[in-house]
């Protein structure tokens, strides 16, 4: 399955294309089962991008269905009162350490890949967005 890049941006913000991608297959009942397993898991990156800007998975769930392309959910996105370039900026320094030891996600990382991201039990990553990478490019 082709899904944006973890580091892919929309409004400036890693992870939102490809969360909004994952999202519009999770409505269209057409994600495999291990993504639909973590979509919008508070332990994943989802959970992560979620509490970082103060949504629930429905409300992020009911604008990729209202919205008709990337660019109207960015607009939608950059409205929202918890959305600023302060905040976007935090996210994307935090968003590619989750996973590195000292940062969330270390343990989470190394419990899930032998499920989510197995290519890195024989060649480890220090990172979720480079096991994403790896596991699917």
């Amino acid at each position: 399955m082709q899904l944006p890049r973890p580091q892919d941006q929309l409004a400036g913000c890693v992870w939102l294309p490809r969360f909004a991608e994952k999202a519009r297959r999770f409505l269209a009942q057409q994600l495999p089962l291990t993504y639909r397993v973590a979509f919008g898991s508070r332990l994943g990156i989802d959970g992560a991008f979620l509490r970082h800007f103060s949504l629930t998975v429905d409300q992020f769930l009911a604008a990729v269905r209202q919205s008709a392309d990337n660019e109207a959910l960015a607009k939608w996105f950059l409205a929202l009162p918890s959305v600023t370039s302060e905040r976007i900026a935090k996210w994307n320094r935090r968003a590619t350490l989750l996973g590195v030891k000292g940062h969330p996600g270390y343990l989470t990382r190394h419990l899930i890949k032998w499920v989510f991201y197995p290519k890195s039990v024989m060649d480890p990553v220090n990172s979720l967005f480079e096991a994403i990478e790896q596991d699917e490019r």
